[in-house]
């Protein structure tokens, strides 16, 4: 069914607004991008000679011009008793590249990944996908950390069309400072599946604007990575308009910004050029290429809405846009709920454009297979229809599902953008995923009693389930 024209003409009114300057630096201001103190940050530092990384500078947020505003706030020497003085960013980084925990994210709602995906070549021109990350979930009495900390690392040979993958729990995480550290916001952990034999060594270091991740095994024929990753322009973007992100489709609205029940912080850099070797098979090649992070995380799944069913798509255009959609659906055969539909356009002069909701972009499967032991049918390919210019998204490793013990199932993996249909001309390059978990995910990663965090209706001051007794 069309949107009317009214609401075509609210929604293209919308994305003109947010694709303007005014736009752009609500964007900026939202995310408190700059490093604690406001500080400008220096150009990061390229990983190997000859790879271009554009004009990369970390906003000055907050503004230079604030200083006399601030004085006179001091001196009105206002009480915290009476008025909130404390700083309300929505994130400070680099401070928010860590992961988060403690009493807020106890819950059976807790979520949070580092996410990297992308691609790289090896001396010869030979093309691969990787595929890597950590994703701390829920929250475990006994230790005090938490409930499960998946983690995975996948190598995708494009000529082989195949994938080497380990996807598993790691039940062992150790957060500590380099021996080698030079600011307050760097940070190390060391995680490890002694089981398994694999470990697990990802470190930022925020002066440099570097991160660098090793995940491997004992074994040498499983796949691994030694990659050393800096961050390029555009760099930290916030993933909406706002930084954070409404999860899912939740028909009552119970959103809670008190709980962060159902919504996300939500930021991601797709252009951060890497160097380094991958193995996989019992080989080993030396890359470089440019991954894309996604950092996300909030008290994500509750059990009232589709929180944990979507397809979420990252393209790299050969002219170097980048372009970010997130394509929620609903059960049973996970139709789309244009709604709750977003994007981000990151162009290569700086510009931002969001559609938050939006109806402009458009996902037709036009193929679907099954892979062998996974009931679910994926269709990652077909017409990709946007404001941008439409075009058609090819599979290059039907095979790209990833299973867990701990009951997560999904498809994630590399495709080619193409003119038109499959035999147009190449366009770029893309990352999709595809999640259809029923709302909260899977039961067996509930391991706390319920709670229920929503917020409610009409709001109130009171914390979820808070009592209503009161002295007259």
């Amino acid at each position: 069914m069309n949107p009317s024209a009214d609401s075509q003409n609210t929604e293209l009114s919308r994305r003109l607004f947010l694709k303007s300057g005014v736009g752009t630096m609500a964007a900026g201001a939202a995310a408190g991008i700059a490093a604690q103190g406001g500080a400008h940050a220096q150009t990061a530092a390229a990983p190997a000679a000859g790879t271009d990384l554009g004009n990369y500078t970390k906003s000055g947020f907050p503004a230079a011009n604030l200083g006399s505003v601030r004085d006179s706030l001091e001196k009105l020497s206002l009480s915290d008793e009476l008025v909130c003085t404390t700083q309300q960013p929505v994130y400070v980084l680099p401070r928010d590249h860590k992961f988060h925990g403690g009493q807020f994210y106890a819950t059976n709602h807790f979520w949070e990944w580092h996410y990297f995906s992308g691609f790289a070549k090896d001396a010869a021109g030979n093309e691969y996908a990787l595929f890597f990350g950590t994703d701390p979930v829920g929250y475990d009495p006994k230790t005090g950390g938490y409930a499960f900390l998946p983690a995975v690392v996948s190598i995708s040979p494009i000529k082989e069309g195949k994938k080497y993958y380990y996807f598993n729990n790691f039940p062992v995480f150790e957060p500590k400072r380099p021996d080698d550290a030079t600011s307050p916001a760097d940070f190390q952990y060391l995680l490890r599946n002694d089981e398994a034999g694999w470990a697990i060594d990802e470190r930022y270091y925020a002066n440099e604007e570097r991160w660098m991740f090793s995940m491997k095994s004992k074994n040498p024929k499983d796949p691994w990575c030694d990659l050393d990753i800096r961050t390029a322009a555009p760099g930290y973007v916030p993933r909406t308009p706002t930084g954070i992100e409404e999860e899912g489709f939740n028909e009552q609205g119970r959103y809670n910004p008190q709980t962060m029940h159902g919504l996300s912080y939500y930021y991601i850099a797709p252009n951060m050029p890497f160097t380094g070797k991958i193995g996989f098979d019992g080989k080993e090649v030396e890359v470089t290429g440019s991954v894309w992070l996604e950092h996300q995380w909030g008290n994500i799944k509750s059990l009232d809405q589709e929180n944990c069913r979507w397809r979420w798509f990252s393209f790299r255009f050969d002219d170097g846009r980048n372009l970010a959609f997130r394509h929620w659906v609903v059960p049973p055969d996970n139709s789309p709920v244009h709604e709750r539909n977003h994007y981000c356009m990151m162009h290569p002069d700086g510009r931002i454009e969001y559609g938050f909701p939006n109806r402009e972009m458009r996902f037709t499967p036009t193929r679907s297979w099954q892979v062998p032991g996974v009931e679910d049918q994926w269709n990652a390919e077909g017409l990709m229809e946007t404001p941008f210019g439409d075009f058609f998204l090819k599979s290059l490793v039907d095979d790209s599902v990833f299973v867990s013990k701990t009951g997560m199932t999904f498809w994630e993996g590399p495709m080619s953008m193409h003119e038109g249909d499959s035999n147009g001309k190449k366009i770029g390059m893309a990352y999709v995923e595809q999640y259809f978990q029923p709302k909260g995910g899977p039961a067996r990663m509930r391991t706390l009693p319920e709670q229920d965090m929503a917020r409610e209706l009409p709001f109130s001051g009171r914390a979820p389930g808070a009592g209503t007794n009161s002295k007259k």
